[in-house]
């Protein structure tokens, strides 16, 4: 009478850890893959709520905007790639804050903190850069739509670009931070 139900029990044992084995991959492939969201208590976070708005407008203002195709095409590219950066970078900043305050504990990690500390800065200031861009493009558009010809357009698209490759730059080095961090605590 027990045995069997002793076997049963063991058999579902081996059967749990069986599908947590097969799920426990699946679950951190799908982490992997799930988009970065800023933390809500961040006051950077604002920059991210604010960047997915002022692309709605821009995508708006382009609708009846009498820029050619081309400029339109490359505009809606840079201002679409916008807000996952500025995501990114929150994510970036947010992550280095933690360890930030693992440093600060420890007493030989004078370098790594003036490091991050620069980085920080770094990232802040393009937020309030690709912040201070966005908001220049709904007006340049309206400016555009209303005297039919000042273009400095091309001005902003370029400026768009830049902050893109800035932002991506500034949360890429993150890792080599992280890196060094890591190996000053080995």
């Amino acid at each position: 009478m027990f045995i069997p139900l002793i076997l049963f029990l063991f058999l579902a044992l081996i059967a749990l850890a069986i599908l947590l084995g097969l799920a426990i991959p699946f679950a951190m492939f799908a982490r992997r893959f799930q988009s970065e969201r800023p933390p809500a208590s961040m006051p950077e976070g604002q920059y991210a709520a604010d960047a997915v708005r002022l692309v709605d407008e821009i995508k708006d203002a382009l609708k009846s905007c009498p820029i050619p195709y081309e400029q339109k095409a490359e505009l809606l590219r840079q201002v679409r790639d916008v807000p996952g950066n500025v995501n990114r970078a929150i994510c970036k900043l947010h992550r280095l804050r933690r360890i930030k305050k693992i440093a600060r504990r420890s007493e030989d990690a004078a370098d790594v903190l003036s490091e991050i500390e620069a980085m920080e800065r770094g990232i802040v200031g393009e937020l309030r850069r690709t912040h201070e861009t966005l908001l220049a493009v709904p007006v340049t558009l309206m400016k555009v739509d209303v005297a039919r010809g000042e273009r400095n357009l091309d001005r902003i698209i370029a400026e768009l670009g830049e902050t893109n490759r800035r932002l991506n730059d500034l949360a890429d080095s993150y890792s080599e931070v992280r890196a060094k961090q890591n190996l000053s605590y080995s």
